[in-house]
């Protein structure tokens, strides 16, 4: 027996464009809704022509009674078809629920009780939210601006986020998108790559980038025609694998079910294992329909405790911002680094005097090792990251330690030049003489390096490494000869090349600290405003040198 499930106001258009199909058959028509004693004749069919709206309803029903059925492609049941993956053509569908012998058993995601065709957007994912009618770079281009206008309104809302009755995780996200399979939204075709109906699981997918570069990055990378391009999971998306879900706020957020938008404080999320009979084929059906019951989470990025907390309380951040969390061992270390020591006095004393005899005897590994023992670059970055935090604590005791260490090592290195009788412009000392616009990239190349291997503990041992490229010994020792020799040429030469090197490590070290969220750029633009003041004195002498 065929029961063709239909709208009581479309019963023309059934009896025109269906009714010929099975009038070999035997069938009945029933309209909805269906009446609660309606008991289907047994080994029957029943066959679905509704739109989307009308068909949840049926689902259910038809779900918790284990009715085989069949869905017909309705013109306004279009995410019902997409979404389980089913035939647009009615005629071929109505043969192939004809002729096929076995049921294919599906899952129905549900949220809230209500099913779910595609895909379940909680929060705002504007970016990945919406089908584009148009094909073509240039239309993608045009997304990729529109939604660019949209960033700087972007903030994290907080959630807490449960399954099997136990807490996975309390974060905070622009929105989640739960699909059942990869087709099921933009991001998800770009992000899941394995991924079924009938395996009593789906996909929620939690967005969090912390700050708007991270999140320009991946928009700019979704421009390439090639999904292979960002495949794999950006590290501010977590993924959760699950068969039930439970997302809570302590106030109602909004969220969207196919399209359609609702709000409340809780919202459940079930994927019923195999709760669909039917007597048609899927795309999405896997021959593998799945025996593993864990739960896999790839949430580990996802902001919690203090990082949490900044991002709940404003908008987006351009660029990263460090918590005190983070950076609390970092400024621990550079206001030590910051303090003149006797140590420090000892190993500069030492490294000039190195410097010097190995620049009198033209021996480039003795000067390598002079460089590599003095202690010059840690009051440097100390001062850096005092300039861009705007901690006059750090910048005036950085400053006292640099300009100490720089006069020492003046004094010492002109007390060598005293007590050596030669007066000779050996290789080693003339390449420090005429600096270039050259020394001044090496500097800036050598201030990021220094930056970076102090925020990033593992990579530490590298600051030998960036004493030894940006050599600011060496030129401080050969300015200390031209004072000893009274030579108004070698100083000034040399002591030119000292300060490009000093300017570019603190111009370009405290960007690098700001850039990795270790001071908001409205702190710290006023001492990189002094500082590139700086620099450009410093330049126009490297540019009459270069082009000489």
């Amino acid at each position: 027996m065929i029961y063709i499930l239909h709208d009581p106001q479309e019963l023309e258009i059934v009896a025109d464009e269906l009714v010929p199909y099975f009038e070999k058959i035997d069938f009945s028509l029933l309209s909805v809704p269906i009446s609660s004693d309606f008991i289907p004749e047994e080994n029957s069919i029943i066959i679905i022509y509704l739109d989307d709206t009308a068909l949840k309803k049926i689902l259910l029903i038809s779900s918790a009674k284990n009715w085989p059925i069949g869905i017909l492609p309705h013109p306004n049941a279009k995410k019902a078809i997409k979404g389980f993956g089913l035939s647009e053509k009615l005629e071929d569908v109505i043969q192939e629920i004809l002729l096929v012998d076995e049921f294919c058993k599906l899952d129905i995601l549900k949220c809230n009780d209500i099913p779910v065709f595609q895909s379940v957007i909680i929060g705002d994912v504007f970016v990945f939210s919406k089908e584009r009618t148009q094909t073509g770079f240039l239309s993608e281009v045009f997304s990729f601006l529109k939604n660019i206008r949209k960033l700087p309104e972007l903030s994290h809302p907080p959630f807490l986020i449960s399954a099997d009755g136990e807490k996975i995780i309390q974060t905070s996200a622009l929105g989640i998108v739960a699909v059942e399979h990869a087709s099921g939204s933009i991001i998800s075709k770009r992000l899941i790559s394995d991924s079924a109906m009938n395996d009593g699981k789906f996909h929620a997918l939690i967005l969090a980038p912390q700050n708007l570069f991270q999140l320009l990055v991946f928009l700019f990378r979704s421009l390439i025609p090639n999904p292979k391009a960002i495949r794999q999971l950006p590290n501010f998306i977590g993924q959760i694998i699950t068969s039930n879900l439970i997302i809570e706020n302590d106030s109602p957020f909004e969220f969207t079910i196919d399209g359609e938008k609702f709000s409340n404080k809780v919202i459940t999320l079930k994927a019923g294992k195999e709760h669909l009979n039917l007597h048609q084929k899927s795309i999405y059906a896997s021959e593998n329909n799945g025996t593993d019951d864990k739960k896999s989470l790839k949430i580990d990025s996802l902001p919690t405790g203090e990082r949490r907390e900044e991002l709940i309380k404003r908008k987006l951040p351009i660029l990263p911002r460090a918590t005190a969390e983070e950076f609390q061992d970092l400024f621990t270390v550079l206001r030590e680094n910051a303090k003149l020591k006797s140590s420090f006095l000892v190993m500069m004393i030492l490294a000039t005097l190195i410097a010097t005899f190995g620049l009198f005897g033209d021996s480039s590994p003795v000067i390598i090792g002079a460089m590599i023992l003095a202690p010059i670059i840690a009051p440097i970055v100390s001062f850096s990251m005092g300039m861009v935090r705007y901690d006059t604590n750090m910048l005036k005791t950085g400053i006292v330690t640099i300009l100490i260490g720089t006069v020492v090592a003046l004094i010492f290195a002109a007390g060598v030049s005293l007590i050596i009788p030669l007066k000779v412009i050996t290789g080693e000392i003339d390449a420090r003489l005429t600096p270039t616009l050259l020394d001044m990239g090496i500097a800036v190349a050598s201030g990021i390096a220094a930056a970076y291997a102090h925020a990033k503990e593992g990579i530490a041992k590298s600051l030998a490494g960036v004493a030894i490229a940006v050599a600011l010994v060496p030129p401080l020792a050969v300015a200390g000869i031209g004072i000893g020799w009274w030579d108004w040429d070698v100083f000034s030469g040399a002591f030119l090349l000292y300060l490009t090197n000093l300017a570019g490590i603190i111009m370009f070290a405290g960007i690098t600290f700001l850039l990795l969220g270790f001071a908001p750029f409205k702190r710290a633009r006023l001492g990189l405003v002094y500082t590139l003041i700086i620099i450009s004195i410093v330049m126009i002498p490297l540019s009459l040198s270069f082009i000489g």
